[in-house]
């Protein structure tokens, strides 16, 4: 006569009467766990069965369970221990998670916090007793799901804000490059102009086109993202390389909100600031 077992779910045997006599003397098995016989009609507490009524167990500490119940196959997930439960670890992991999420480590700590206690909480239903912790698992969720709430509101509010602040500084040196390039192209249209003065007696060219494409490649210089769409970014004032160092000869028709605009001078220097009188 042979005896299968039944606990959580999983079932283990079949063992001889005689080996479940022994297990449940010494505390392997408990009265609680379930079993069966051939011809049984369902599943009975080992307590009930009549091949073992007269068997009085008596809970000791307990041999493994993965050897005692069936030698021959090792199994997994079967704890039945005869000793006072301890706390779980990822109970008290969470715990402590919980608070620093609420406190000094909010960043760090909400997510870690969440996963010890879900795992913690897992682990006590499925010990069968053995780990005790649940209220300390759920106090750690709480307070690592509000700290993440709450982090969570403070950055809704402060990313607009930061993003009020950085937007504008982000245009800001978006301007400051258009600004440099276009300083840059009006200075190499100046220089184009002091070559041409050099073939024309001093004079600069009557109209800026007049460079291209012998002293300019191309008439792309002459445009500027600061103005798009405007074939001619620039007034162009000629005159003569004899001209005086600090004359104007070119102004961007562009000017930020200061007021500034780009100037070039005969001597192909130049700068973003506000034109001289007159201009």
């Amino acid at each position: 006569m042979e005896i299968h077992i039944a606990r959580n779910g999983k079932q283990f045997g079949p063992f001889s009467v005689e080996e479940v006599r022994r297990q449940l003397a010494t505390g392997e098995l408990f009265p609680g766990d379930l079993g069966w016989m051939q011809g049984a009609a369902d599943w009975v507490p080992l307590s009930s069965m009549p091949a073992l009524v007269s068997i009085e167990p008596r809970q000791e500490a307990v041999v493994s369970p993965l050897r005692a119940l069936n030698p021959t196959r090792p199994v997994a997930g079967i704890v039945g221990p005869a000793h006072a439960p301890s706390t779980s670890g990822a109970a008290v992991a969470s715990l402590i998670l919980g608070v620093l999420s609420i406190s000094i480590l909010p960043f760090l700590s909400n997510i870690p916090g969440i996963v010890c206690g879900h795992v913690a909480r897992s682990n006590i239903r499925n010990s069968d007793g053995a780990l005790t912790g649940d209220g300390m698992a759920i106090a750690g969720l709480v307070m690592s799901y509000l700290g993440l709430a709450l982090w969570g509101l403070v950055l809704l509010v402060l990313l607009p804000v930061l993003a009020g602040i950085a937007l504008p500084v982000f245009g800001e040196v978006q301007q400051r490059g258009k600004e440099t390039k276009a300083l840059s192209n009006a200075k190499q249209i100046a220089t184009a102009c002091m070559l041409y003065s050099l073939d024309h007696k001093d004079a600069f060219p009557p109209k800026l086109d007049d460079l291209v494409p012998d002293y300019l490649p191309d008439r792309s210089l002459f445009t500027s993202d600061l103005s798009p769409g405007l074939p001619m970014a620039y007034d162009y004032f000629g005159g003569s390389s004899k001209d005086p160092a600090d004359k104007v000869l070119l102004i961007s028709k562009y000017k930020n909100r200061h007021g500034k605009r780009i100037i070039i001078f005969v001597d192909s220097s130049g700068r973003v600031g506000i034109p001289p009188p007159g201009y």
